[in-house]
């Protein structure tokens, strides 16, 4: 199992409207920035340096929301997730392969992970305190689309267990 992670949903501006996607170059799905925490590096820490890795972008989190736990068999992780804004700069991708887009949220792309998309609709609620909840599975039934495009892909994505 992997170690704790972090990510940052990043919002064109305040109204949220907008927000900015990376799509991968290993698996073939559109993600917000995150990954996994260094050792010694706090989640808001994490957070930035994988947006800034991943797109060469420059951001500004803006607020915490919660943290999802996930569970696989006895062993757990936690992801914590904040929301962000773009200050500047240019997208560079991380990986040869790797684009990067806005998108409406009311409009994201039929070929995200269903756990993407709600990191994204909880950084749109009005949270009064940071939530602390169970990440929400992959399953066939929200992701259906993706394994049946990509069985290979979704296979390895599966097995890495992120």
């Amino acid at each position: 199992m992997q170690a704790d992670g972090a990510t940052v949903v990043l919002f064109k501006n305040n109204n949220k409207k907008e927000v900015f996607l990376v799509f991968r170059s290993d698996y073939p799905v559109w993600v917000t920035t995150g990954g996994a925490m260094e050792d010694g590096e706090t989640p808001k820490e994490a957070a930035m340096r994988e947006a800034k890795e991943e797109t060469g972008l420059d951001i500004k989190v803006t607020r915490y929301m919660g943290k999802y736990l996930i569970t696989k068999g006895n062993k757990f992780r936690n992801s914590y997730l904040f929301e962000g804004r773009v200050l500047g700069g240019k997208f560079r991708p991380e990986f040869p392969g790797c684009r990067g887009a806005w998108f409406p949220v009311d409009n994201l792309p039929a070929s995200m992970l269903s756990r993407n998309k709600e990191k994204i609709h909880d950084c749109l609620k009005n949270f009064k305190k940071p939530f602390e909840k169970e990440a929400p599975p992959i399953s066939l039934r929200t992701d259906f689309l993706l394994v049946f495009l990509h069985p290979l892909a979704a296979i390895k994505y599966l097995l890495k267990g992120i």
